[in-house]
């Protein structure tokens, strides 16, 4: 009888804290700008796994990326950090090094799903990869906002990007840095 009766007193408080978990979580205004975030970090969550999911000679191979996605109130900026590690086995063994241009190619490839680069050997970006064009082509990202076509220009402008890419050999590590519209990185 104390059993069934510790039971039914146990059901009851584990019933009160989940209504109080629900009612919490009912009060807490969820504004346009969170769905913003949510939406934005998806958007290049998803860019990043098409990324990985190709198979494609002509650029980094690469074994993983981590993204860290924050919104920085003070400066009023989407602060984006891009770590890679690249394809261990292919970079330690044939003594490829990565170069800027890999980690231009990068962003190029996440945020407009083009290089941005010509194919063979060339170390500047092509006459048409614009600072305007990748504005254009990245607001895409957040086509599911409801935000205007000036709204998301103004967002993609003021996105920074910090890109590291990790390389088997730790003195051919690179970063590069720079407004997600900016041509190239530095």
């Amino acid at each position: 009888m104390k059993r069934i009766i510790l039971i039914f007193i146990i059901c009851l408080t584990v019933t009160q804290l989940k209504a109080n978990v629900i009612a919490n979580l009912k009060s807490t205004p969820v504004t346009k700008f969170d769905f913003l975030l949510k939406d934005y970090r998806n958007a290049i969550n998803l860019q990043i796994s098409r990324y990985m999911n190709e198979v494609d000679n002509f650029r980094v191979r690469l074994d993983k990326i981590k993204m860290n996605f924050a919104f920085d109130e003070e400066t009023q900026l989407f602060i984006i950090d891009l770590y890679a590690r690249v394809d261990q086995n292919r970079y330690s063994q044939k003594k490829i090094k990565i170069k800027k241009r890999d980690c231009n190619i990068i962003r190029n490839k996440i945020f407009v799903n083009k290089y941005g680069y010509g194919m063979l050997l060339s170390s500047k970006p092509t006459s048409y990869f614009t600072k305007n064009y990748i504005t254009n082509n990245a607001i895409f990202l957040l086509k599911n906002t409801s935000l205007n076509n000036e709204e998301k220009k103004e967002i993609i402008k003021k996105s920074i990007i910090n890109i590291e890419l990790d390389h088997p050999s730790a003195n051919q590590n690179i970063t590069c840095k720079g407004t997600l519209n900016q041509v190239p990185l530095n």
